[in-house]
């Protein structure tokens, strides 16, 4: 509809806008763009147009962008009185009368240009014809490439939800968003978007859903959208969760947890109460992954697994996982560090040769995936393989869940029975990420930056652990790194714990690369991840807290990576990379790469060489989750599974911007 009204209004000011001052050099780009409306049927491109119209009269003539407004406003309301013979919204047939109108009245009236209309529009720009240049030229036979850079607009999560509710009652919730924060609502999440549709999808496995689970809202640069409305049954008495999910473009933009307490008694209704929640970035610019999985589990185990491809949900269905991941994911690793020393549980007192420590690896992923993937999403990824793998290049895959324990890294597909098929680990078959939803103590997420930059880079290396033999090589790496490419050097002179906590504090980096050891101390109730400092003290992950360290996070959404080696130990050691994952990526950090347990010193150095080899190829520079593939494939042995144990939490199609050289 927004697109037909201000296709409606413009043509119903024409006539008005002979007078304006900037009108001849305004009316062959809105005669252009007119033109590639009324030829195309393809409603996405339509609204690309629509919105670009709003945008050059809203710079290049304001009081013209005003008279827009208004006659816009007026057709949507059935009060205009204007060209067209009926009020309210013209028919098709009324917009192609006066358009002709407009056309034959005028001399001339393209000036010339042959129309070539392309349908390249990827938010960035249009191809009309032979034209090539920012801007438009015109001219005979000229063709025009108009560069666009697609406005933002920051809009208010207004959303309303009571407190509470029984298990009897209907539950109603509303979604929009606002040009101006409400006060009634109870989210006030600020998000970044551009103009067009935004998807809101309901993710709430305790609940029964009444209604669609995702509706679409329209964003508009002058307006607040219209609300959408969801209608739920509560399951089981206690406290719970609504996730809203907000979608532009195929890219998560925003996540808001809506706290809701069932009861058994009906009370007197007050809304839920949310705190003010962080902006998101806006995504609108980067291409969405090509699969996201979206996976929602709630305390009493319900979980949600939703499929989502080309910005569509292709697959969604609920279970209930019996097991406590934590357990689970722990006897996993246990087993990992068995076979790192060349054994495995069933058979620890015999060395294993190479193809066996190989086929039990492989075994893990078996595992993984039959615990963790219920039956007909397993059924449902089978039918689709085929598809996915016949792409021409790899293609991507996101995780996004609201736990960081699970290594979805590590599950690896197959089938059975009378469909039998084997695909490698998800790591190794996709460009492969993962993103945290929100950590477990807030009630709403961070949206994983689009591009990260390396400006100023603070290496963290201490050199009293002469047992990482590697980590000097990897020491030069990075300064070589700071050299080549004239980042600012953000490295403490000594790698202390009271240097490194001052620098989070701080800020003035961006990226933060560590090379030491990683410890796991399941026993601790505080903290259960550290990383190795000098003069042998711990950096526990419980420290990234505080207004001050977090507000570095918030601000200014740093990449770390943690490269936490650990070797000569006979047990086998976790590095903790899920805690570090929820502290940092919970708290707003852009990015964070770390292995999910103790690694080869060697093959550790080897994998920063290829990523950031990849990641800053001048030819060609690779996305994150295309230079962890390279790292991991650089390093890949049969009989250690190193190769296998970084952990990406990024955007998979984000990538990394250098300093002006």
């Amino acid at each position: 509809m927004a697109v037909e009204t201000t296709i409606a209004a413009l043509m119903a000011i024409w006539e008005e806008a002979l007078a304006g001052k900037q009108w001849a050099q305004l009316r062959r780009r809105l005669r252009l763009l007119l033109e590639q409306a009324q030829q195309s049927a393809d409603s996405e491109l339509r609204a690309e147009i629509a919105m670009r119209i709003t945008d050059l009269l809203h710079e290049a003539d304001p009081k013209l962008y005003r008279q827009l407004i208004t006659m816009r406003k007026a057709i949507r309301a059935g009060a205009a009185r204007n060209r067209f013979s009926t009020r309210g919204m013209p028919s098709d047939a009324e917009l192609d009368a006066v358009w002709q109108e407009i056309r034959a009245s005028e001399d001339d009236p393209l000036g010339g240009i042959h129309m070539s209309i392309s349908d390249n529009i990827d938010g960035s720009q249009i191809s009309i014809g032979d034209i090539s240049g920012t801007g438009i030229a015109v001219g005979p036979r000229a063709n025009a490439t108009i560069e666009y850079h697609e406005p933002r607009y920051t809009r208010y999560t207004d959303i309303s939800c009571p407190r509470s509710a029984t298990l009897a009652e209907r539950i109603t919730l509303t979604v929009a968003l606002t040009m101006q924060q409400r006060a009634e609502s109870v989210a006030k999440q600020a998000v970044t978007v551009v103009a067009g549709k935004v998807e809101v999808r309901l993710s709430a496995p305790d609940f029964e859903l009444l209604s669609p689970a995702e509706q679409t809202i329209m964003i508009e640069p002058d307006e607040d959208s219209q609300p959408v409305v969801f209608h739920l049954k509560a399951r089981a008495l206690g406290r719970h969760e609504i996730t809203v999910q907000f979608w532009q473009r195929g890219n998560l933009i925003a996540t808001v947890a809506v706290p809701i307490e069932i009861v058994e008694q009906p009370l007197a209704f007050a809304p839920a109460i949310v705190p003010s929640l962080p902006v998101n970035v806006s995504l609108g610019h980067v291409p969405a992954p090509d699969l996201t999985l979206v996976v929602n589990r709630t305390p009493s185990g319900h979980t949600e697994f939703t499929v989502v491809e080309g910005g569509v949900v292709i697959f969604s269905t609920e279970t209930k996982l019996e097991l406590e991941p934590r357990a689970f994911v722990d006897q996993v690793y246990n087993e990992i560090g068995l076979l790192q020393r060349g054994q495995d549980s069933a058979n620890e007192r015999r060395a294993l040769n190479t193809e066996q420590i190989e086929r039990r690896i492989r075994n893990l992923g078996y595992r993984l995936w039959d615990r963790l993937i219920p039956a007909d999403l397993k059924a449902f990824y089978s039918h689709k393989r085929a598809s996915w793998a016949g792409q021409d290049q790899r293609r991507s895959l996101l995780v996004q869940s609201n736990e960081a324990d699970i290594p979805w890294e590590l599950i690896r597909p197959y089938g059975e029975g009378n469909d039998t098929w084997e695909e490698g680990f998800w790591c190794e078959t996709f460009s492969f990420a993962r993103w945290l939803l929100k950590r477990p103590d807030t009630l709403a997420g961070y949206a994983p930056p689009p591009r990260l930059y390396l400006s100023a880079l603070a290496a963290i290396v201490p050199v009293c652990y002469p047992e990482l033999k590697a980590a000097p090589d990897e020491h030069v790496l990075l300064y070589k790194l700071i050299q080549q490419h004239r980042l600012t050097d953000r490295s403490p002179s000594r790698a202390t714990e009271a240097a490194v906590i001052a620098l989070l504090e701080e800020g003035g980096f961006d990226w933060m690369h560590v090379v030491t050891h990683g410890a796991f101390f399941a026993g601790s109730a505080l903290h259960s991840s550290a990383l190795a400092l000098e003069d042998k003290q711990w950096l526990p992950s419980s420290a990234i807290t505080g207004p001050r360290i977090r507000g570095t996070l918030h601000n200014q959404r740093p990449a770390f990576i943690l490269n936490a080696c650990h070797v000569g130990r006979s047990a086998p050691l976790l590095s903790g990379a899920a805690d570090w994952a929820t502290q940092l990526i919970g708290s707003g950090a852009g990015m964070l790469i770390a292995p999910l347990w103790s690694v080869n010193d060697a093959l550790a150095t080897a994998f920063s060489k290829a990523f950031y080899a990849a990641l800053l190829n001048p030819e060609r520079p690779a996305t994150l989750a295309e230079a962890v593939w390279h790292a991991r494939t650089a390093i890949r042995q049969p009989d250690d599974p190193t190769w296998l144990a970084y952990s990406l939490f990024a955007h998979p199609n984000a990538t990394v911007v250098l300093p002006q050289q």
